[in-house]
């Protein structure tokens, strides 16, 4: 099978035979050869680099599953606008407040989207505060199992501060790709994400 790349030693033959053979009365200039030179390093450092790449990128892959195995059993917040209520089993999660207030709410919905809980946060400081419903309703009936919607906002006179609603949940399992990059978290929702997605570990 032919060579079809052009290592170092066949560029310093080419490099010697070039010189060999140059006319006399027209050698190559320096600005010629300092470019061949630049070209050559230039496509060395490249394929150096290229290995240097590479071996981050296993790294990288290794320690991923590795922090990806160390989540199993440990609780998360992802951004959601809906979560589910379980008997025994509260619906959690959090909001984050670009400032301290007091008039943070979150309103749950049942499915067809009736309001069906208000729950004020209190006096909280910027940045995540959790929040936790029992399913009780303001009736103070027991609401059924299943999937209710969330928002939450900031009240105030001038209009209402929309927030971003997170949900709390359990990591269950890891699945890695063949190569052990591209981890992705099983949460006890059934719900499949990414690192990227991760708000907080809990």
């Amino acid at each position: 099978t032919p060579v079809q790349t052009l290592g170092q030693e066949d560029f310093l033959k080419l490099l010697v035979a070039q010189m060999a053979q140059q006319d006399p009365m027209n050698p190559v200039k320096d600005s010629e050869f300092i470019g061949q030179m630049a070209q050559f390093s230039t496509v060395t450092g490249i394929a150096e680099m290229t290995k240097s790449v590479s071996s981050l990128t296993e790294a990288y892959n290794s320690g991923q599953a590795l922090q990806a195995a160390s989540m199993v059993g440990r609780t998360i917040l992802t951004e959601d606008s809906s979560a589910s209520l379980a008997p025994g089993k509260p619906l959690t999660g959090a909001v984050e407040l670009p400032y301290a207030t007091q008039a943070a709410k979150v309103r749950i919905y049942s499915d067809t989207g009736q309001l069906v809980r208000e729950l004020p946060l209190g006096p909280q400081d910027a940045g995540i505060s959790n929040f936790s419903w029992d399913g009780t309703l303001a009736n103070g009936q027991t609401a059924p199992a299943g999937r209710y919607s969330m928002t939450a906002a900031i009240e105030s006179r001038n209009g209402d501060t929309a927030l971003a609603t997170y949900v709390a949940s359990k990591v269950s399992s890891v699945t890695l790709s063949g190569n052990g990059s591209g981890a992705q978290l099983r949460t006890d929702g059934g719900a499949s994400i990414g690192f990227a997605q991760i708000k907080a570990v809990m």
